[in-house]
């Protein structure tokens, strides 16, 4: 019996470190981030025991829902349609900071209308290194991303990487294939209907979905604003389970450090 009482003080101490350390984010990180947050290895914490803690304490990540939204309609007639050179061989751990992208855009609702999210993440590290948000998914918002991108991202270090996003009409337009190779990039495009061939990219969307605060009373400016927070918070704050329990931003530092840069290109993945 005191066995037991001490198992249920340990329990409620680690509940209590649990809502201190993760407030703010309790209902939207799950049992593997919580973990890397609060274990450390002068005090590990079994990832499996902060599981139980968290469902007996009402502390669980809500659901991945199903999204509701329509892709963007396809009716551009100047369109161009690049060959699948990434083929979902997008595994992290086979690849190099920098070198092998993936783009989307998602739909984010808003006081009385949608707001548009496009994004640029890096599938080594999982680092949304550009994204800008407007009220129409056009082509306007693609360019104006990837103006950012390549501010961001050094000519030397995306000179021959690979930009993957689907076939939306944004993606085939001439004008977005044209200036990824004016950016030094290989364009790659899902093969029709198949979303897993940009699984990253769509994953990220997924769980900032679950996370974000009810927007649908927000401004455009409010959004903007949570957006740009969820993402700095994304790229600096939240670790990953399978990089070395690291933030995406310190993960690519990891990888940069080792000075064994092998860079992808198209040879490489062909």
């Amino acid at each position: 019996m005191p066995q037991r009482l001490k198992k249920q003080e340990d329990d409620a101490m680690l509940a209590a470190t649990i809502r201190t350390t993760c407030g703010t984010y309790l209902g939207k990180w799950g049992s593997r981030q919580v973990t890397m947050q609060i274990s450390t290895p002068k005090v590990p914490v079994n990832h499996k025991r902060i599981e139980r803690v968290m469902r007996e304490n009402d502390l669980l990540s809500k659901r991945r829902s199903v999204n509701p939204y329509k892709r963007i309609p396809k009716e551009s007639t100047d369109i161009e349609i690049a060959e699948n050179i990434v083929d979902r061989r997008y595994a992290f751990n086979t690849l190099w900071p920098l070198r092998v992208f993936g783009t989307d855009i998602t739909y984010i609702r808003i006081a009385g209308t949608w707001a548009y999210l496009f994004a640029v993440k890096d599938f080594c590290t999982g680092e949304i290194v550009a994204h800008e948000i407007s009220l129409s998914p056009n082509t306007e918002l693609v360019l104006s991303t990837l103006s950012m991108f390549a501010r961001r991202v050094p000519l030397e270090a995306r000179l021959g990487g690979i930009m993957h996003s689907d076939r939306g009409s944004t993606y085939t337009s001439k004008a977005h294939c044209n200036m990824l190779r004016m950016l030094g990039l290989n364009v790659s495009m899902s093969r029709k209907g198949n979303c897993i061939d940009n699984a990253p990219t769509e994953s990220f969307f997924g769980h900032m979905k679950d996370e974000l605060p009810n927007t649908s009373s927000m401004t455009f400016e409010e959004l903007r604003g949570t957006i740009d927070e969820y993402i700095l918070n994304h790229n600096t704050v939240r670790k990953q389970w399978h990089r070395n329990k690291m933030t995406p931003v310190d993960y690519k530092e990891h990888l940069l450090g080792t000075k064994l840069h092998i860079p992808i290109s198209i040879e490489c993945l062909r």
